[in-house]
Formats: C-alpha cells, sequence, structure tokens
C-alpha cells in the first residue's frame, strides 16, 4: 500500500466515524423528543427567535441584537434544565466527537492529531511483517521446555526453567495490567535464548487490546533517527508515522540494543528517546545482547544510569534456542 493508499484509508475511517456519530446523535434527538415534548418545542424556538428578528438582525440593530441573544441564552439554559430534569447530562445532544481535540478531522491545524497517527499506526502494523510474527510467537506458542531444569546457574541460583516461568509470569502480569505509565523493562542475555520472541508476545498481546506500540529493531531506530536528521527529504510516510509517536506512544520496543553501528549520534538519539520517554511516562522495552558493562562502554554512564535505575532488569538465562532447533531437527546429531 503506497502513502495514497494510506491516506485514502484513513480518511474512510475518519468519515466512517462522523457517520456513525452523526447516527448516534440523530437517535439521541429522537429519543429526547419522543420523551420530552416540552423540549422540542424549544429546540424549535431559537430559530424563530431568529426568522422573526431577520431584518432587525441584517440592519445590525445592536439593542435588538442583544436582545435576542439573551432570549436564545435563556432557551437554551430551559432545554439544559429539561434534559438534567429528565437524567441526562446536559451535553447529551451535543454534537458527538471520537476526538474531541481534532473533532474527528485527523488534523489540528495543519499538524496531524495524535488519533490520525495511532490510526495510521495500527494501518502500518496490519502491513508490517510484525503482524504475521506474532500469528507464531505469541504467549500461547512461547515453549518454556527449551529452557533446562537440570542445573542452577551458579550467578542467578535458579534453573533456565525456574526462571523463565517467572518472567513469563511478569511479562503476563505487565501486559494484563498495562496502562502507558506501567513502567519499562531492560531484557538482557545471551543471544538466541528468547528475547525478542518475548518482546514480540508482549507486542502482540497489547496490541489486541488496542494499545499504540511501536515495535523496531535498534538499527531500524537509528535508520531512521538518521534519516530524519541527514535527509529529511527522504523520509517516508511510514518513518514519518512512526517519528510522530515515537516518544508518546504507549509502547516502544526496541530490540537487538547494540547490534546497530554505534557512536555519538547514536549514544544521543539513544539519551533522547529514553529521557523523553520516562518524562512523558510512557512505557519501553529494551532487549540487547549486551552485558551491563558493555551498555556502560558503548554508551554513557547516564544511559547506563538510566536504564539500571528506571528499568525493571528481566535477565533470561539458558542456551541458543536457534542451535537447539537445528540440532532437533538435524536428529539430535550436532
Amino acid at each position: 500500500m503506497d502513502n495514497t493508499q494510506q491516506t485514502e484509508q484513513i480518511q474512510r475511517i475518519y468519515d466512517q466515524k462522523r457517520d456513525n456519530n452523526v447516527h448516534i446523535r440523530k437517535q439521541r434527538i429522537a429519543e429526547i423528543y419522543e420523551m420530552i415534548p416540552e423540549y422540542t418545542q424549544l429546540d424549535k424556538a431559537a430559530p424563530d427567535i431568529i426568522a422573526s428578528n431577520f431584518t432587525a438582525l441584517l440592519q445590525g440593530e445592536i439593542s435588538l441584537v442583544d436582545n435576542i441573544k439573551s432570549k436564545i441564552k435563556d432557551v437554551e439554559a430551559k432545554k439544559k434544565a429539561l434534559l438534567e430534569g429528565a437524567g441526562f447530562p446536559t451535553d447529551y445532544l451535543d454534537p458527538i466527537y471520537s476526538c474531541k481535540d481534532c473533532k474527528d478531522t485527523g488534523f489540528i491545524g495543519n499538524k496531524r492529531c495524535q488519533c490520525y497517527n495511532e490510526i495510521l499506526l495500527q494501518i502500518l502494523y496490519k502491513q508490517s511483517n510484525l503482524s504475521k510474527i506474532v500469528e507464531l510467537e505469541n504467549f500461547d506458542t512461547f515453549d518454556i521446555n527449551y529452557y533446562p531444569d537440570d542445573y542452577i546457574d551458579k550467578v542467578s541460583e535458579i534453573t533456565p526453567r525456574d526462571n523463565i516461568i517467572r518472567v513469563l509470569n511478569f511479562a503476563k502480569s505487565f501486559t494484563d495490567n498495562f496502562n502507558n505509565q506501567s513502567g519499562n523493562m531492560l531484557i538482557y542475555g545471551h543471544s538466541g535464548v528468547g528475547k525478542t520472541f518475548l518482546s514480540h508476545c508482549i507486542a502482540d498481546k497489547l496490541l489486541k487490546k488496542g494499545y499504540s506500540v511501536i515495535y523496531l529493531t535498534s538499527y531500524q531506530l537509528f535508520d531512521i533517527l538518521e534519516t530524519k536528521v541527514f535527509h529529511p527529504g527522504d523520509l517516508s510516510e511510514i518513518n514519518s508515522g512512526i517519528l510522530s509517536m515515537l516518544y508518546t506512544c504507549d509502547l516502544l520496543i526496541i530490540d537487538d540494543l547494540g547490534t546497530e553501528m554505534t557512536n555519538k549520534f547514536t549514544e544521543v538519539q539513544l539519551f533522547r528517546c529514553i529521557q523523553e520517554r520516562l518524562q512523558n511516562e510512557c512505557s519501553t522495552i529494551i532487549s540487547t545482547n549486551l552485558s551491563f558493562d558493555d551498555i556502560k562502554n558503548i554508551y554513557s554512564e547516564r544511559i547506563f544510569s538510566r536504564l539500571t535505575g528506571c528499568y525493571k532488569l528481566v535477565k533470561i538465562l539458558g542456551s541458543d534456542i536457534r542451535i537447539q532447533k537445528a540440532i532437533a531437527e538435524n536428529g539430535g546429531k550436532k
């Protein structure tokens, strides 16, 4: 789907929102007219007042205009009193908007509304490989049998099997009780132990619950940020949509931190991303093969401080599952 098709699809979504809300409002008006006949009479009063004084209004007779405004205001007050007296909120018959900020237009002035970006993210998710991946990699398909229970890790003093059960319970609790202030996670461990799979599980659960989730590898993240800074004219609609919600989406997942080309630019951009999302109280999950010493040395002390101080540290124990699968497919031969 190209940019034009995306724009047309989003416009159709907004058209549907407006049509649905207009239909609901018409039903409410019919409901009130039937229940409160006096309201019907008052609802016709304001147009009658204006019509009967139309000539005077055109001539701009100030005293008469003020008198008309006073009468209309009195009618509106009576209408609200009738609604309230019948047990309805006073704004029950006001125009209905799914988004009060942009009034279901998708834009505030020339700027895209937050709701527009959220719709765009949902479209991008459905088009992305992630939507196909999470069909296979989710909590239902997470296999703890890849984590041995025949030895105890010397540092953690727990078997990999018991450890992954704890990790899964924590991750499920995180998604079950999620809001955009649910905190942050640093998932770490050796290559191939299931960090990316776990991230997919979390993304799948929250996307199905309607939360806005951006999932990027660290390489993708810094590539998009580099394009924005150094080649803004090359920024695609998709990446522009991602950037517009990078610091405000409900959950940002940065997978495989440390696989990107690291330099001063990536350090600065990573710190800004972490810091702004902390300030906005938006949740972030970062996965990495790096040790704590590596993080401190490759990035900076301030990034290390944010990650260890503001993130729940989730370590996954075990050996490379990809190798285990390859051995199994080879008939158990190494």
